[in-house]
């Protein structure tokens, strides 16, 4: 039995429907995703991070300018002037992320002396925490990168472990695309993480110092 006119119309209409809803559901805009990369995450963090024994850190929070904390990925084309990936977005947030290859590099550099890392939100018992300002990240595809950051120690009791300080880097961008940019980002922070590992042995070396200093014999 043949469909009447109005019924075609609506068939027609449910078709178009859902060629469009199907549209939507894939990829046809042609978007691509990026995720910052880190040195990976040491085998047993977990158990080292249930340690009665083993230092932990907390990484954050982490702020990140307000240019940069979009959807698209931000170059830099002039002094003055940025450009956003209108079809090359991160696949979460960029200050989440950030946080997470802080934690994971973290992880790595410091595994061997004994002092675990965890993220903000973190609820392990810890020496204190290290609040990460990043200032600029900015990106010029197939030139440089400059990252600037600040960072400190901050113990539990709200005193400073670590006075703040300021970090300053440049390195060279192997390629123009938005892939070679994220991978510049990642090579960045890698640095930032050495600096920041360093300043946490040091703090920790120190700590200990103290410790034993007050149950050295003739100071009891």
């Amino acid at each position: 039995m043949a469909c009447s006119f109005p019924s075609r119309i609506l068939l027609f209409c449910l078709a178009a429907a859902t060629f469009f809803l199907n549209g939507c559901g894939g990829n046809s805009s042609g978007a691509r995703f990026y995720t910052l990369t880190s040195l990976g995450f040491p085998e047993g963090a977990g158990q080292a991070a249930a340690d009665d024994q083993t230092v932990i850190v907390r990484i954050g929070p982490v702020q990140i300018p307000d240019y940069l904390d979009r959807p698209q990925i931000v170059t830099r084309t002039a002094a003055n002037e940025l450009s956003l990936g209108d079809f090359d977005l991160w696949g979460g947030s960029l200050g989440t992320d950030v946080e997470r290859v802080l934690v994971e590099n973290l992880s790595v550099l410091l595994a061997k002396d004994r002092i675990s890392v965890a993220g903000w939100k973190s609820r392990y018992s810890t020496m204190g925490s290290v609040p990460v300002w990043l200032d600029r990240l900015d990106v010029v595809p197939g030139d440089k990168i400059i990252l600037k950051a600040r960072w400190g120690i901050i113990g539990n009791d709200g005193r400073a472990l670590e006075p703040p300080r300021d970090v300053t880097l440049s390195r060279p961008v192997n390629g123009s695309g938005y892939g070679d940019v994220v991978a510049a980002m990642s090579d960045a922070l890698v640095s930032l993480s050495r600096d920041i590992a360093a300043g946490i042995k040091a703090t920790v070396t120190k700590r200990d110092a103290g410790r034993e200093s007050r149950v050295a014999p003739g100071n009891g």
